[in-house]
């Protein structure tokens, strides 16, 4: 690791990545709707039924999920509404694929990896056009708890301003796995 498969994934749309990463994690990123799914920790996927040529069929998750997305959207220029988003693509920087999206027209790039004891997901934001603020919306009952290199958490959200938003870090760790 880190490898990854363009495949059907349960709870995604069709534009499904499924990611492993190293110490046994692996994530499902939906490019249909710019956003990282769900995580898991254990083994990685059996594909078996969807390589199975008789119906489109998702791969099964190995492991066992810890963090789902229960948001409507994550990532916001506005508490009150839901992004307009579109996939670009991505790119891989060190065999780790950095996702390149819009929200409202603004480019973001965001490159996850391990936390180096297995315990989360390292998730490294990008927005240089930001102008105004940005926040990144979370369900207290999502599987993680949240720190972020910049910005504020205030309850359920991170508040950053347009300057802060150009590049954050934020460090999403298994809940009952923090140190």
């Amino acid at each position: 690791p880190p490898y990854l498969y363009r495949i059907f994934m349960p709870g995604a749309r069709p534009a499904a990545i499924a990611v492993s990463l190293p110490n046994r994690l692996s994530y499902c990123w939906d490019a249909g709707s710019c956003r990282l799914r769900y995580a898991w920790q254990g083994e990685f996927l059996d594909p078996k039924d969807y390589f199975d040529k008789k119906a489109e069929k998702y791969a099964k998750v190995m492991g066992a999920i810890f963090y789902r997305d229960k948001t409507s959207y994550p990532l916001r220029f506005s508490t009150d509404k839901n992004p307009v988003v579109d996939f670009k693509g991505y790119r891989l920087i060190d065999r780790y694929p950095e996702f390149h999206y819009t929200i409202d027209g603004k480019d973001v790039y965001e490159l996850i990896k391990p936390k180096e004891d297995g315990s989360g997901l390292i998730r490294s934001f990008k927005v240089p056009e930001a102008t105004q603020p940005l926040y990144f919306v979370f369900d207290s009952n999502d599987g993680a708890t949240y720190a972020t290199s910049k910005g504020k958490i205030n309850g359920n959200q991170i508040h950053l301003s347009a300057n802060d938003a150009h590049e954050f870090v934020i460090v999403m760790t298994r809940k009952g796995t923090a140190k």
